[in-house]
């Protein structure tokens, strides 16, 4: 009687965890914190529109991160119901390539 011989697979290494993808696990579930909020009203919109072009000057100026994000930030409070969503994509993206730029230099 012959006798079967069966060989193994050799294991596979695990797959390394795509960092942008564990980056965002960790923005949704930080976004399970995040309350209910209201558009800008329109009597404040000018004047962070105002402060989104100063620290926009400032960020062209420096470079710096600060003034980047506040920027956006106020741009978001300056944008109409419609205009909002571009508005709060370009700061996540200003934010998350920030923090990706961190994590790469951390490794």
């Amino acid at each position: 009687m012959e006798q079967a011989t069966t060989t193994a697979k050799p294991k596979r290494a695990p797959r390394k965890v795509d960092p942008l993808a564990k980056l965002l696990n960790e923005v949704k579930a930080e976004m399970g914190r995040v309350g209910t909020t209201t558009t800008t009203p329109a009597f404040r919109r000018q004047s962070h529109d105002g402060r989104a072009a100063a620290w926009g000057r400032e960020y062209a100026k420096t470079g710096s991160l600060d003034a980047l994000l506040l920027s956006l930030a106020f741009e978001v409070g300056a944008s109409t119901a419609l205009e909002v969503r571009y508005s709060l994509v370009q700061l996540a993206a200003a934010a998350l390539a920030e923090v990706e730029r961190i994590d790469k230099a951390g490794r």
